[in-house]
């Protein structure tokens, strides 16, 4: 049977990605037997996400809104891609990445396929949480 889970309805999750703001739509906790994690995510204009790997899961990602710059590969080998708006991304499971804002909000929604919870794709930090500055507009 169908499930809908209404957007209004899901809370606000600031600590798996900070300081992204991640509503998970689709998981375990809110669709029974799911096989795949679905959900939204925004963020400030200059905002930095920590590079991080999931290691049982890649991850696809449809931007909706905004500009960010992507990396992703190991220290030695850093790719960094411009990502605007209408654009679709798709990491491979296992691969590091991370994103920088480019002076816009960021609106995306991403999803964990073959999996039913963040827990269970994993996530792995490289780098130490960021923390935007005192004086900064980069709050999520």
């Amino acid at each position: 049977m169908a499930t809908i889970v209404r957007f209004a309805d899901l809370l606000v999750n600031t600590l798996a990605e900070p300081p992204c703001e991640i509503f998970y739509g689709i998981n375990a906790k809110t669709v029974p037997n799911a096989s795949l994690v679905m959900g939204y995510t925004r963020s400030g204009p200059n905002m930095r996400n920590q590079r991080h790997f999931h290691p049982n899961a890649g991850a696809a990602q449809y931007k909706i809104k905004g500009s960010d710059k992507l990396f992703s590969g190991p220290d030695h080998d850093i790719t960094e891609v411009p990502s605007r708006g209408d654009g679709y991304i798709y990491i491979p499971k296992g691969e590091i990445h991370g994103a920088i804002g480019m002076g816009e909000s960021i609106e995306l929604v991403f999803c964990y396929p073959g999996v039913a919870s963040l827990e269970e794709a994993g996530i792995v930090y490289m780098e130490p949480r960021w923390q935007a500055p005192a004086d900064s507009e980069a709050t999520a």
